[in-house]
């Protein structure tokens, strides 16, 4: 059986390197044309263009460059009308920091703040903790903050 596997380890450059006369133009192949030069011709619907372009504008809600940082998410639930009452009463203590609602399935998460810190936004999340005690402090994408 070693035999055998050390004649095929041999054997086998000699046969897979033998093969390279048929790719030169010297020595064509019986029965087979060389291999020339060709011209492609391609003939597309002018709608995959529209939709290229549209596929690649930012839809929102991406309305803005996005960096790496932190957001405090306050509350989240699989009941979207719980996160958007949870969302009011946020929105009713302050209206300094913006709000977002993502879907994480199965559940809806209510998210507050662009801070660029973990301190800026654990400073937030102290703040609500009274109204939101289940705050925790994510990182993740967030838009610019604006700067005053």
């Amino acid at each position: 059986m070693l035999n055998y596997v050390i004649l095929i380890l041999i054997c086998l450059p000699c046969i897979t390197f033998g093969q390279t006369t048929w790719w030169t133009d010297d020595a064509p192949p019986a029965n087979q044309e060389l291999i020339k030069e060709g011209k492609v011709t391609i003939n597309k619907d002018p709608r995959i263009s529209k939709m290229i372009a549209f596929k690649g504008q930012t839809i929102p809600p991406a309305f803005g460059p996005q960096v790496n940082g932190f957001r405090v998410q306050l509350y989240f639930d699989q009941d979207k009308d719980n996160v958007n009452e949870a969302r009011t009463r946020f929105l009713t203590a302050t209206r300094e920091v913006p709000s977002y609602i993502e879907y994480a399935a199965p559940n809806y998460n209510l998210l507050i703040g662009d801070f660029r810190t973990r301190l800026e936004a654990e400073k937030w999340r102290a703040q609500l903790s009274a109204d939101f005690p289940e705050g925790i402090v994510k990182e993740t994408r967030i838009y610019l903050p604006k700067i005053d």
